[in-house]
């Protein structure tokens, strides 16, 4: 009983300290209004200060903006059929990726790996998501498939091994 007492007790502390903190304290006032004045219809209109003549010359010209940079087309990547490193899934087997550039782009991308029992239905379901995922962004910088940790680890290090072998 002592311990179902202290128990609902530190959630109910916890609890309110999570509240407290993410209520945070109350900000105090921005401006305060004055209901003695009536409220003005516009601002003063302000002397906006005026450089001299003599300040006008001796100031240097303004810096030359900086020349645009050129970037390098997106991809960099020889054409042709590159394979990647076979890639171990752990027990759930080996799987190898293949790429085809095309114009400095991956165009195509096909991957072997294991099609047998309960390996082979996460591979289906897992493999077409990260190949359209890599054909998307053009690299093994692509998330990771719920449910499939193993496969597209391997999938993303096979594919790296083959972008590597088709960088120019």
């Amino acid at each position: 009983m002592r311990r179902a007492v202290l128990a609902f007790a530190g959630t109910a502390v916890g609890t309110t300290l999570i509240i407290a903190t993410k209520l945070g304290p109350r900000p105090a006032a921005e401006a305060t209004v004055d209901l003695a004045q009536p409220p003005s219809a516009s601002p003063a209109p302000q002397a906006i200060p005026q450089p001299s003549p003599t300040a006008a010359r001796n100031q240097s010209p303004a810096p030359a903006p900086a020349p645009a940079k050129t970037t390098k087309p997106a991809g960099g990547l020889k054409d042709g059929t590159f394979p990647g490193s076979g890639a171990s899934a752990g027990r759930y087997g080996t799987i190898k990726v293949t790429i085809v550039v095309s114009g400095g782009k991956i165009a195509d991308i096909t991957a072997t790996y294991p099609t047998g029992g309960q390996t082979g239905s996460i591979n289906a379901r897992s493999v077409p998501k990260l190949r359209q995922e890599a054909l998307t962004a053009q690299s093994a910088n692509i998330s990771t498939v719920s449910g499939a940790t193993y496969t597209s680890n391997a999938y993303k290090q096979s594919l790296q091994a083959a972008i590597n072998a088709a960088k120019a």
